[in-house]
């Protein structure tokens, strides 16, 4: 990774969190002049007037590929804005007309919805992970300090005399002192992999036993899901008058896609669709989205089609299934802390018994010495 590459993922940062904003603003831009100003002159603008700050850096380099490519928004847009928003903006520049207008005011409302699940999910979790980080500390660091402190203490008392619990948590002190860097790697080097599966792990039977079992994962597996189901409800809404077919939206949306995860999950909808001849309901079960999340869709699609129901099922997660997912986030956190304190108290606990114990190793000791 070169400087440019690093200047680029701060750019990228900083946009990320005013994306929302920009979205408007292209979109009321658009609109209010009719279609007399371009997506070129706005990048030449914004460059010339925010020549010195993040905005300005962005928008020379999208009104350079915007020229090379030409005047491809979405090709210009991927790598920068998330893939899902990328996808939507591919299929509606297709679709010509005020599509792109429409998109725009619909990927500020995805934008604002997506950095409130983010910005929730980590002021629910922060105070358990925060605990969990110094639980951890504190049995690797703390046995070490305290034994030493014990030995200092007790120094006219051989180790031999000391009693089995003191022993254990000497040879516990001892263990840590001489393995801490591969202890620290081990720690970091699993969740090194754990935050790198959550994005690339695609085998199938480890994925799936993952997504359906292990927590972590199926809580970013709802996330996804309810967020790839807000995707689909603009990707099959009627645009300028033209209305893609779900395959051809689905296809449009592999394009934009990066994560492996994600376009395991869409290939997996597009081959059911394959076996079954067309995509109906049934291909949306693949474990991409969870149950209650499909049945919700079956019944939606039963009742109103293919595009209202997508419609219909984005408005439910958006007003209900989001918030039961941050409230199954705050029964993890709540886990975390406890199991947090119940490791500091184990610790504590093993030193008391250590220093009770010392007592009648001391008199044992005493009266034969």
């Amino acid at each position: 990774m070169d400087l440019m590459d690093v200047k680029r993922w701060f750019l990228r940062r900083k946009l990320l969190t005013t994306r929302a904003d920009y979205y408007e603003f292209v979109a009321s831009l658009l609109r209010s002049s009719g279609g007399k100003i371009k997506f070129a002159q706005i990048f030449e603008s914004d460059a010339a007037r925010y020549a010195n700050q993040a905005r300005g850096a962005i928008s020379a380099i999208w009104l350079e590929t915007y020229m090379n490519n030409g005047g491809n928004l979405a090709d210009t847009w991927q790598g920068w804005m998330p893939d899902d928003e990328v996808a939507i903006i591919r299929v509606s520049q297709s679709a010509g007309g005020d599509a792109i207008i429409t998109a725009l005011q619909d990927l500020a409302r995805m934008a604002r919805l997506s950095d409130k699940i983010k910005s929730e999910s980590i002021m629910t979790l922060a105070a358990g992970l925060i605990g969990m980080a110094i639980a951890c500390g504190m049995t690797l660091a703390f046995p070490v300090v305290a034994a030493e402190q014990l030995k200092n203490t007790y120094n006219f008392l051989p180790l031999d005399a000391w009693g089995s619990t003191g022993k254990r948590f000497v040879a516990y002190a001892e263990g840590i002192k001489n393995y801490w860097l591969l202890l620290v790697l081990m720690i970091g080097g699993s969740l090194g992999f754990v935050f790198w599966a959550i994005n690339n792990l695609v085998y199938p039977p480890v994925r799936e036993w993952l997504d359906e079992k292990f927590a972590l994962f199926r809580l970013v597996r709802d996330i996804k899901g309810a967020m790839f189901m807000t995707v689909m409800s603009t990707l099959t809404r009627k645009r300028a008058g033209v209305m893609f077919t779900l395959r051809q939206s689905l296809e449009i949306f592999l394009e934009s896609v990066r994560t492996p995860w994600m376009r395991w999950r869409v290939k997996q909808i597009l081959d059911g669709a394959d076996e079954t001849g067309g995509i109906g309901t049934g291909a949306f079960d693949t474990g991409m989205i969870s149950r209650e999340m499909y049945f919700f869709l079956e019944d939606m699609q039963r009742a109103k089609g293919t595009a209202e129901g997508f419609e219909a099922t984005a408005a439910y997660i958006e007003s209900r299934l989001l918030v039961n997912i941050i409230k199954r986030m705050t029964v993890y956190r709540w886990v975390l802390l406890i199991t947090a304190v119940v490791m500091v108290m184990i610790m504590f606990s093993w030193l008391f018994g250590v220093i009770f114990e010392m007592r009648g190793a001391m008199s044992a000791f005493l009266a034969t010495g």
